[in-house]
């Protein structure tokens, strides 16, 4: 994978050359899985991250293997924030815990999730109310439905609170896995569909009509007066503009006629029994025109005859359309139960019946280191629903605040780094943008996030974003050659850019005995100016010195690393007995004083070719410890500091401007707070790494800081 930077914007933490990136743009992950993007404090490592992470306000452009990616794309990217930001490890158990039984155990809960889904608020919800006229909680059609199940199952999925989430599923299933489809014997549609439509109603005529025993019928020969007055009302009210009978042509008053047509149909319904009247006003008179089942004459000729047969027949098939509409409704439920949701679901059973425990190795080692750090264990367990649960101790700790897990700044940073790297695995996220992962952390974290970040990523494409050396050195201890190495460059007037870090000097900085080989021979045809480097390295050779016991030549370097000595080293040839002869040509007594007077805006110490990471960090050591001496010849000669008694810069910082007035305050504070002055070059002797902190500055502050000095030191009198 080749992943090219053409545009990266974020506020205005980039120099303009990042708005259009022509060159130091190109990070290869052909050969390693990680690329680590080295950059001192301020050079923009945390705002490319949030870039990445689609940060509101960020812009890019990048191409990753030819094809074009920006920030109103989908996500290129997954991002692990520095601890600032991983204040909340945010997420589900699912996002982390990883495993063929638990991945197993979530993708059939997935499917049965997205199936009652379907069955519960599509096929049955909408079958129900499209075909079967149910829509709501207490349809009267639960009085047809012969299956008691079915009508439990009914009633929650109409109640348009719970559609359905009431249900018990494994009930639901066994039941309705168990019913039988029925064949529907041949019938007539427009019954079927004149049931549906009536039964549903609130005046249901069907209801009513079912409802009535029709026992006490008796002829009511005053139906036919009804009928012909109502007929005879009819036509007088159609043809309203007659004056003269329609049938023989003789006068009439319309108006009188119509009155008493009226008055004879009150005075025949008036004769009727209250019964008949009853089925009148409630049945007869709300059947509609549409009446496939013959209601309005079977009643009408069984009332005029006192026989309902007639009636008795019309019940037996309205019942037999009831049952049609019962049985359909059992193929509904049968029809829309898919196989494989059954079987999901027995799966499912089974392995929510087991106690759940870690599978992945990856965090059974998180398990492992943080169960021997804690005293609260990482645990795995179910709830009352039997979904998986992560606890740190009793608690839940997903999506909660790290200060309230009771746990040391150390142990929450790891834990929360842990989780992220866990979900980073199952991210979707062409790369894994990791933002200084080992900050803050003691020796025994470095080395398991070390181990963790190749152990859980995997196969995955990362970018590692740092400014410590430390990480670098233990991910190449943990798997050599795993990383290819950039220097992040962003100083107005320089060269910036994702700089490529050869390998020559990937070997120099991970491995002391490797930069010693280069002392000892190959930095001889790199070095422009012998007596520069001298001076840069006078701190690494007394460093050497400490650890090998040449006491002598220690002691000679450190009467060039106070400001306050006058003697004269020769330098030439305490690299020779450290390092070998042949390598300095030249005889170069150096005094503090040679040291302050030389130019530091004119040197130029080895070839920035081949190392240019070793050529930047020579530049910054030189500018160190020229300030250092600087200060303390300017203090020690204006102030009259007694350097017997006080021979430590600090010391002599502080004797210089020892008074409580604001000007001496203010100088004190000054000097103490420069970054340049208060590195004492005690990381040479612990742990023998030049470029570190030396490097761990931009060009540009560091030219800002030994502007002021230099400036300050000129007002001290």
């Amino acid at each position: 994978m080749q992943i090219v930077f053409e545009k990266l914007i974020r506020k205005k933490i980039f120099c303009d050359e990042f708005k259009s990136l022509t060159e130091n743009n190109l990070i290869d992950l052909t050969s390693n899985r990680i690329a680590i993007i080295y950059g001192p404090n301020g050079t923009g490592k945390t705002s490319l991250a949030k870039a990445l992470g689609q940060d509101p306000g960020a812009e890019y452009t990048i191409t990753i293997n030819g094809q074009k990616h920006t920030e109103k794309d989908l996500k290129i990217a997954h991002v692990i924030s520095d601890q600032n930001d991983r204040n909340i490890i945010e997420g589900s158990t699912e996002d982390f815990i990883l495993g063929d039984n638990i991945r197993r155990e979530y993708e059939l809960k997935r499917q049965i999730e997205d199936g009652f889904r379907d069955l519960f608020e599509q096929k049955l919800i909408f079958g129900l109310k499209q075909r079967f006229g149910i829509s709501v909680k207490g349809s009267p059609f639960e009085s047809v439905i012969r299956d008691a199940k079915l009508k439990e199952f009914i009633a929650d999925l109409g109640n348009v609170k719970s559609k359905g989430r009431n249900i018990d599923r494994g009930e639901f299933l066994n039941h309705v896995s168990g019913l039988i489809r029925h064949e529907i014997p041949e019938h007539d549609e427009a019954k079927l569909k004149f049931f549906i439509e009536d039964f549903k109603g609130k005046d249901s005529v069907i209801r009513k009509f079912l409802a009535q025993s029709f026992v006490l019928l008796k002829e009511e020969k005053q139906l036919l007066k009804i009928e012909e007055s109502s007929e005879a009302v009819r036509i007088l009210e159609k043809y309203n503009y007659l004056d003269e009978c329609v049938v023989c042509d003789t006068d009439i008053d319309r108006d009188v006629l119509l009155t008493r047509k009226h008055s004879q149909k009150k005075v025949a319904f008036e004769s009727l029994s209250e019964e008949t009247k009853k089925i009148v006003e409630e049945i007869i008179k709300k059947i509609p025109n549409a009446d496939p089942f013959n209601l309005s004459d079977g009643l009408n000729q069984a009332l005029k005859s006192g026989d309902s047969k007639a009636l008795a027949e019309i019940k037996v098939e309205i019942k037999a359309y009831s049952d049609i509409y019962s049985n359909l409704i059992v193929n509904l439920f049968v029809d829309s139960l898919a196989d494989d949701l059954q079987t999901a679901f027995t799966e499912y059973a089974k392995l929510t019946i087991e106690k759940p425990q870690f599978e992945s190795e990856d965090i059974i080692f998180i398990e492992k280191f943080l169960n021997d750090c804690l005293e609260r264990k990482i645990m795995l367990t179910r709830d009352g629903d039997n979904n998986l649960k992560l606890l740190l101790g009793d608690d839940e700790f997903l999506n909660h605040g790290r200060g309230s897990l009771s746990l040391s700044n150390g142990e929450q940073n790891f834990l929360s780094l842990a989780f992220e790297l866990l979900k980073a695995k199952k991210a979707n996220g062409t790369i894994v943008v990791l933002d200084d992962p080992i900050s803050s952390f003691d020796s025994i974290y470095k080395n398991k996030i070390a181990y963790s970040i190749l152990k859980i990523l995997g196969d995955k494409k990362a970018l590692i974003l740092t400014h410590n050396t430390d990480l670098i050195k233990l991910l190449e201890h943990q798997q050599k050659n795993c990383f290819s190495l950039y220097y992040l460059n962003n100083t107005r007037e320089e060269v910036n850019g994702l700089i490529f870090i050869n390998p020559h000097e990937v070997k120099i900085l991970l491995y002391i005995h490797e930069f010693l080989d280069l002392l000892r021979a190959g930095i001889k045809n790199e070095i422009l100016d012998e007596k520069a480097f001298l001076i840069s390295i006078i701190p690494f050779m007394r460093g050497y010195c400490q650890i090998t016991n040449n006491c002598d030549d220690k002691n000679l370097l450190t009467k060039i690393m106070h400001g306050y000595e006058t003697t004269k080293v020769n330098l030439s040839e305490i690299y020779g007995r450290i390092f070998g002869p042949g390598i300095i040509e030249g005889i170069h007594n150096i005094s503090v004083l040679d040291i302050v007077n030389m130019d530091l805006d004119s040197i130029e110490i080895i070839k920035s070719k081949k190392f240019p990471l070793l050529s930047k960090t020579l530049n910054h050591t030189f500018t160190y410890l020229y300030l250092r001496l600087s200060v303390e010849k300017r203090l020690v000669e204006k102030r009259n500091v007694n350097t017997k008694k006080f021979d430590m810069l600090s010391n002599i910082i502080t004797d210089a401007f020892k008074g409580k007035d604001p000007e001496s305050i203010h100088n004190r504070v000054f000097f103490l707070s420069r970054k340049t002055l208060l590195n004492e070059f005690n990381h040479f002797e612990i742990d023998m790494n030049i470029f570190q902190p030396a490097i761990d500055i931009t060009n540009q502050s560091l030219n800002k800081e030994k502007t002021e000095i230099l400036q300050k030191l000129q007002t001290i009198v």
